[in-house]
């Protein structure tokens, strides 16, 4: 009689727990300086943050105990080298809010990844190795970043802070926003989003920047030096930049919804296209 008795009360705790809040798991694994974190998730945020041990500690939030979360270190035995983790839903009839998986993973400075999120946002906080980021509706936020950065989302924002290494985004309805960055190659497109730049601009850089409906609107401070072209075929181009003719004369061309010229010593290259949008060039608010 005690055998039936307990059976069924090892059946009823759990039950009562997921009643009561999520599942929460943490995994921790010991690994080399510069490990590849791939990261496979359906919807839910995912935070990566840098720090100085060599290991990663993962921690998960799931909505529904239908949901388990395949983590698999390469190799399997000492320091990993390689880490996949994937949001695997024990029920396919889950969606929404009731499939969504939080991540938030601590990983080593020099960690590289490859993050596909495709119903939720993406944070990544101080690292140096390369970043690969999709999202269908969720926004990209990359700070402190020193690798390479390629993030690409349909509908979210993206948005880059203080990145040095070199940065690729895209995005097809959400905007693109750029805030103190010190890299010097910038490539950024959206269609119908808008595109806004604020910070300096480094010698010898590039930066192309193309919207095909929204506006495009780079702020600088007074002293940077960059060679422009910036054209709209059915917007136009307003400009509080003093352009210097002195030893570019014939490069400082105004015509129609198009503006070339020189500003300073022209030591960066920075290239800005709309079709229908607006095109600002302004001085860089100072900060109080």
């Amino acid at each position: 009689m005690r055998r039936i008795a307990i059976v069924p009360l090892l059946f009823v705790v759990p039950a009562a727990a997921w009643a009561s809040g999520s599942l929460r798991r943490t995994d921790t694994f010991v690994t080399i300086a510069n490990p590849d974190i791939n990261l496979n998730n359906l919807v839910g945020v995912v935070v990566v943050r840098g720090w100085t041990e060599a290991r990663v500690r993962a921690a998960y939030t799931m909505a529904s105990p239908h949901i388990e979360i395949d983590a698999t270190p390469i190799p399997d035995s000492g320091q990993v080298q390689r880490i996949e983790l994937a949001t695997h839903l024990l029920d396919p009839a889950l969606q929404g809010a009731r499939a969504r998986v939080d991540y938030t993973i601590d990983a080593p400075f020099g960690s590289s990844l490859e993050i596909r999120n495709p119903q939720g946002v993406v944070r990544i906080e101080k690292l140096n190795g390369d970043a690969w980021v999709a999202s269908v509706g969720g926004n990209i936020f990359v700070s402190d970043s020193s690798g390479r950065v390629v993030a690409r989302s349909i509908g979210g924002q993206i948005q880059i802070i203080r990145a040095s290494g070199y940065v690729e985004v895209s995005s097809v309805t959400g905007d693109l926003r750029f805030v103190s960055p010190t890299t010097s190659r910038i490539r950024a497109r959206t269609s119908s989003g808008n595109i806004v730049y604020q910070g300096n601009l480094v010698p010898a850089a590039d930066y192309v920047m193309e919207t095909y409906s929204g506006d495009i609107d780079f702020m600088c401070p007074p002293a940077s030096s960059f060679e422009l072209k910036a054209r709209s075929v059915e917007g136009k181009v307003f400009h509080e930049l003093k352009l210097n003719r002195k030893n570019h004369h014939h490069s400082v061309f105004y015509y129609g919804n198009a503006l070339y010229g020189t500003h300073n010593d022209g030591a960066a290259t920075l290239e800005l296209t709309s079709f229908r949008g607006n095109i600002y060039l302004r001085p860089q608010p100072q900060q109080p």
